[in-house]
């Protein structure tokens, strides 16, 4: 089985980010993909440095927008994992959240809300989003336990390692990354999640000039031990590559390290830095 990162290029309307989106979906699923991950808001414009307060205009429902809509279509139809990102409108008025759901063969197995939100590097999220309060988990799928943390999630390796925990075989990393001087830091900060935690990750990212933001693209699938397996530079494409549960299983055999943990010993680690 395989895990496929749909990379989207950008300046497109919502229908037509929609259209491409499910085009690339479906070329990865003729290709073998039993998962697919989408970028982070894939049918809209990301934010821009400063905030906007016309950018609402583009929050949906979780079930009921077009971007799930459609996910949840061709999830059903193809039989395959899809990992979705919107701007979700929450059913309290003016809440809004950065939203990852989960479908497997058209139904909603799991929704992550983004629970880490920059306002810092040209990325005012804290403007538009209100932080998830549940921690990223794993959920089975068409490709054993999947989890999913979102874009500045990766810089908290705590994040990953609880999807680890609860099971997790692949870690999908829906993202929208456009700091040239992060490119670097972005694939070390991939692999290192791969290789703690001894899972696959996938990786979504957007690519084109979108405004001010140039997105790097680089979207791409990392094996247990760090290694690039496939990866797109640029341009809209997919990345693809074989998902092997018992090589997860083996590479945590060799290189136990959830066993020899030792929580007892660091409790410092989830104290406020502040207190």
């Amino acid at each position: 089985m395989k895990a496929a990162a749909v990379q989207l290029t950008v300046g497109h309307t919502r229908e037509e980010a929609i259209d491409l989106a499910e085009e690339l979906i479906r070329e990865a699923a003729g290709q073998g993909a039993s998962l697919v991950v989408l970028p982070e808001l894939f049918a809209v414009p990301f934010v821009q440095p400063e905030p906007d307060p016309e950018y609402f205009v583009y929050a949906e429902g979780l079930e009921d927008g077009p971007s799930n809509s459609m996910v949840r279509r061709v999830s059903d139809e193809l039989g395959i994992t899809i990992v979705s990102s919107i701007f979700e409108g929450r059913s309290t008025p003016g809440v809004y959240g950065n939203t990852a759901a989960t479908y497997v063969k058209g139904e909603l197995k799991q929704v992550y809300r983004k629970s880490h939100l920059p306002f810092s590097n040209g990325f005012p999220e804290k403007y538009y989003f209100r932080p998830g309060d549940e921690a990223p988990s794993a959920v089975d799928t068409t490709v054993g336990r999947v989890g999913t943390i979102i874009c500045y999630e990766r810089h908290f390796p705590e994040l990953g390692r609880a999807v680890a925990l609860d099971g997790g075989i692949v870690l999908s990393v829906p993202v929208a990354c456009a700091s040239a001087p992060m490119k670097e830091v972005f694939q070390l900060e991939l692999r290192a999640q791969a290789v703690a935690n001894g899972f696959y990750v996938v990786c979504a990212n957007r690519s084109g000039l979108e405004i001010v933001k140039d997105y790097f693209g680089t979207s791409a699938v990392y094996g247990p031990n760090g290694e690039v397996l496939d990866q797109i530079d640029d341009g809209a494409g997919i990345a693809i590559a074989e998902i092997d549960p018992e090589l997860v299983a083996r590479t945590r055999r060799t290189r136990p390290f959830l066993r020899d943990r030792r929580p007892d010993m660091y409790p410092s680690l989830v104290l406020d830095a502040a207190s």
